[in-house]
């Protein structure tokens, strides 16, 4: 076996692919197996292992005549589950951070909403209010789009106007309702897409 390796590894460093194809059949299964135990995920231990045998095939030619390819598969493939690893548990952190800003976010949104029923419903006719105020153009195009869930398109369509003319009306009043409603947005955002 060892014989039938070093031989490989003599046609490996000419760049003969049959070889590699063979030392590829012969590794793939036991490093996909120390991956799989270490990452518990299937696709992403191909991916390691096959980028440890693409890492054999770019630097073949540094290979010597007492290589261990053996060796430096088995040291590139663990080298790559700890980075794997890693990356995950920084991943993992910054996506509790995140979460923790946002349940903040969200903690201090419900506790400007008030007490009580009344303080909900005052923030309602506040909004509708606010809607209501807004020009009679500006306003049927915000009603159409987030009341009635049309898309720019079907407004664009029903008013006879053009999908850019309707944009431009949505984006308008979005401005003028995060003016006026601006002590109230945090509070909006956690209930609703009405502005966003």
């Amino acid at each position: 076996m060892t014989g039938n390796i070093d031989i490989a590894v003599e046609k490996l460093r000419r760049g003969d692919k049959l070889a590699y194809g063979k030392l590829y059949n012969e590794f793939f299964g036991v490093l996909f197996s120390l991956c799989l135990q270490y990452t518990s995920n299937v696709k992403d231990s191909e991916e390691i292992v096959q980028d440890s045998f693409l890492k054999l095939w770019e630097h073949r030619a540094e290979l010597t005549r007492d290589s261990n390819v053996k060796n430096y598969l088995y040291t590139i493939t663990k080298n790559s589950c700890l980075n794997y690893l890693r990356d995950k548990q920084i991943f993992e952190k910054h996506l509790k951070q995140y979460q923790n800003r946002e349940w903040h976010y969200n903690y201090e949104a419900l506790k400007k909403l008030g007490e009580s029923f009344t303080d909900f419903e005052e923030l309602r006719i506040k909004i509708e209010q606010a809607i209501d105020a807004l020009p009679d153009d500006l306003r049927q195009v915000f009603r159409m789009n987030r009341f009635e869930d049309l898309k720019y398109r079907e407004i664009a369509e029903k008013l006879g106007l053009s999908e850019k003319t309707v944009e431009a009306r949505m984006s308008k009043a979005l401005k003028i309702l995060r003016v006026e409603l601006k002590d109230y947005l945090a509070v909006i955002c956690l209930f609703s897409n009405l502005l966003s």
